[in-house]
Formats: structure tokens, C-alpha cells, sequence
């Protein structure tokens, strides 16, 4: 019994491994998180090259506007002071003309110097984020190679581990191997535990002597009153 059990020890201590690899296996950063950043940045690098060209249709509009306010205004200041206009009501419609004319100049010029000033900004502000962006999507695959080969080791690990534990599992008797796997599904994959001195390993709860006796005849497979767990006590040990 006391070889069996330390077969069955060998299985713990697999199971163990399995457990933690498994474990470090899902806590493998995937990048999704970064990816959904990414995909964030993207949109909004669409929606300030969209708002760049809105912008610059503006401005060209307002650039247009602005030639055919002046053709307009030189047109009729020619009339004004080219002489071939004498009558002193039309001369006054004309300079009429000629200063609404040049307030409307002003405040389109006014709007093409603010819509300058925001294709700055937005030139500016585009090739930041394409910065950023570029970084991100760098950092992004870093992580997914970084998770494929972590995770393709990771599961090379699993399969050679799992495959030695079932050959050692398969050297332990199924009555025993049935009682080993009841105990740990119910006490944290932690089924069987091994004992160096006077208390149970899974519970920290002190052993009594007689099952301490008893465990170190190591004739039956014993359990801890406590925890329940499987107490293995190897041969050689006091």
C-alpha cells in the first residue's frame, strides 16, 4: 500500500503542475483588450481624417467665396472710378456696394484664417494618433506572438504532463484511484497530501498519535478525521 500510495503522490504532484499550468494558460494575455483599443483608435483616426477633410472642402468653398467676392468688388470699384459713371445715385450704389462688398471680404477672410488655424490643429492632431496607432498595433502583436508561442509551450507542457500522469495513474489501483479523485474534486485539487511530521499538509490541523502510528506501519490507505484528505507518509521517514 505504502508504494502505491507513493505512486499516487506522483499523480498529486502532476495534478498540482496541471493545475498551475493550466491556470497560467487562460491567464495568458490574448490582446484582446489591446486589440479593442486599437479598433477604438482606428475609428477615431477615421472620424479626424473625415473632420480633415470636411474642413478642407471649407476652406476651398470659402477660398472660391472669397475670388468671387473680390472679382465682384474690383468689378464694381472699376465702375466706380473708371469715369464711365457720372450719375452721382448709381456712384453712390456703386460705393454702397463696394463697402458691403469689403465687410463680406473680411469676414470670409476672418473664416479662412480660423479654418487655417484648424487644419493645423487637425494635421497635428491626425499624425499623433497615427503615431499612437502605429505603436498600439505594434504592441498588439508583440502580445499575440508572444501568447502563441507562450501558449503553443504551454500546452506541449499539458499533453507530455498529462500523459505521464495517466501512466503513473494507471499503476494505482481503480478503487483507490476513485477515492483519490472524490477527495480532491471536493478539496481544491488537492486530494492526497504528504506528511513530514505531526500535523495534516492540506489542513494544518495536528494528527493524533495512533494514526500517526498507524500510517507509519503503512499497511491501509488512511485519511485526515479533519479534511479528509489521503495521508501519505513515506517509508524511511519518522
Amino acid at each position: 500500500m505504502s508504494e502505491e500510495l507513493a505512486i499516487l503522490h506522483e499523480v498529486q504532484q502532476a495534478d498540482a503542475e496541471l493545475a498551475r499550468l493550466r491556470k497560467a494558460l487562460v491567464g495568458l494575455d490574448t490582446g484582446d483588450e489591446l486589440a479593442a483599443q486599437v479598433e477604438q483608435a482606428q475609428q477615431e483616426l477615421g472620424d479626424l481624417r473625415e473632420q480633415h477633410r470636411g474642413t478642407e472642402k471649407d476652406s476651398m468653398d470659402s477660398d472660391l467665396e472669397l475670388k468671387t467676392l473680390q472679382e465682384k468688388k474690383s468689378k464694381f470699384e472699376g465702375q466706380l472710378y473708371g469715369g464711365a459713371v457720372r450719375n452721382p445715385r448709381q456712384l453712390s450704389d456703386l460705393q454702397r456696394e463696394v463697402q458691403l462688398l469689403s465687410r463680406e471680404i473680411g469676414k470670409v477672410e476672418d473664416r479662412l484664417l480660423e479654418l487655417m488655424e484648424a487644419l493645423e490643429a487637425e494635421s497635428a492632431g491626425t499624425q499623433r494618433r497615427e503615431g499612437e496607432l502605429a505603436d498600439m498595433q505594434e504592441r498588439l502583436a508583440a502580445v499575440r506572438a508572444k501568447h502563441e508561442s507562450a501558449g503553443s509551450r504551454l500546452r506541449q507542457e499539458i499533453a507530455e504532463l498529462e500523459e505521464k500522469r495517466s501512466a503513473k495513474a494507471g499503476q494505482v489501483g481503480p478503487e483507490l484511484l476513485k477515492r483519490y479523485e472524490r477527495i480532491r474534486e471536493r478539496s481544491g485539487n488537492l486530494g492526497l497530501v504528504k506528511v513530514s511530521g505531526t500535523t495534516c499538509p492540506g489542513c494544518q490541523v495536528a494528527l493524533p498519535s495512533e494514526l500517526l502510528k498507524r500510517l507509519g506501519a503503512g499497511r491501509q490507505a488512511l485519511t485526515c478525521e479533519n479534511c479528509g484528505r489521503l495521508l501519505f507518509f513515506p517509508e524511511g521517514e519518522d
